[in-house]
């Protein structure tokens, strides 16, 4: 892996020197003729104010390849990320990041996605992909299968598939990288997601051992608060796990795109998130206490009556 990234590395780097190089004196050369031909006067002033970024959320990914492979698809004419991040380079021991695209621009790396009422991420998101093997192939249906509910949470999420764990050094890196851009566009907690979050029918980036409370703990995304799991957890305890109905209504309420015809995937991507210990497909009273705790701090919902 490490010749044939020093391979690639030189051509990259030269490549986008050239572009930003001829870039720059196109430019030059067309505000130049324009303005001694008297055509225009050329006046400074700000928008600023009337403006805003188009960016409203953080997607999360692995790149399910080394960094070699990562670099050349993500270069590529199909996907791209605002951001490529390493895992640990031995030469230094320090992970690299990799800005692939400007942030003002779009990035192809959601694909079809809905987080709330907004669809087409791609539009409205930064893109950090990050360097992890990801999980083991899925497993094939048989012929004739069916895909139920227990059929496809053990397919995409079981422990036995084996998602890559995640190298601390990588962690503190995402964290540096990704806290001043949750700044800079003002992107809410609950708007930073995983591909699995925005793509549940498709995606399981960036995996059950992903330290998403980490990140909150730092500053980034959403986590509930413990006093009201506790709450919710005792009024259920009290009154009964509320319907199924109810419960998927507050899912999508979050944030979760949730298909009529398999809800599963959206609830078993929403606990691979929040708790990824026991992801099941199906609601019990431990995820439906998260929910609501969730809605509660994030979504205005109504707060846990328990006593």
């Amino acid at each position: 892996m490490t010749s044939g990234f020093n391979a690639f590395r030189p051509l990259t780097c030269l490549t986008i020197a050239s572009l930003t190089l001829l870039s720059g004196c196109m430019q030059h050369s067309r505000s130049d003729t324009d303005e001694a031909s008297g055509s225009y006067q050329r006046m400074e002033a700000s928008t600023e104010s009337q403006s805003n970024s188009r960016v409203r959320h953080l997607v999360l990914h692995y790149t399910d390849d080394d960094l070699t492979g990562s670099l050349i698809s993500l270069t590529g004419a199909d996907v791209s990320a605002h951001y490529l991040l390493s895992s640990p380079i031995p030469a230094t021991g320090l992970p690299r990041v990799y800005p692939l695209v400007p942030e003002a621009r779009r990035a192809w790396h959601a694909g079809v996605s809905q987080w709330g009422e907004r669809g087409h991420l791609n539009d409205t998101s930064i893109g950090i992909e990050m360097v992890n093997a990801g999980p083991e192939a899925l497993t094939p249906l048989a012929p004739g299968q069916t895909e139920t509910r227990a059929c496809g949470v053990a397919r995409r999420w079981s422990p036995d598939r084996h998602f890559a764990a995640w190298n601390e050094q990588q962690i503190a890196a995402l964290i540096a990288l990704a806290s001043p851009i949750v700044h800079r566009h003002d992107i809410k907690a609950v708007d930073v997601v995983g591909h699995s979050d925005i793509a549940p029918d498709r995606k399981t980036d960036p995996g059950p051992r992903f330290p998403w409370r980490r990140l909150h703990e730092a500053g980034i995304g959403a986590w509930p608060r413990d006093a009201d799991v506790s709450c919710f957890r005792r009024q259920m305890a009290s009154d009964g796990l509320p319907a199924q109905k109810t419960l998927i209504a507050a899912l999508a309420h979050y944030g979760y795109p949730v298909e009529a015809e398999r809800p599963w995937m959206a609830i078993a991507a929403f606990q691979a998130h929040f708790r990824p210990g026991a992801i099941s497909g199906q609601f019990d009273a431990e995820s439906a206490a998260i929910l609501l705790a969730l809605n509660t701090r994030y979504r205005q919902s109504t707060p846990c009556q328990a006593r």
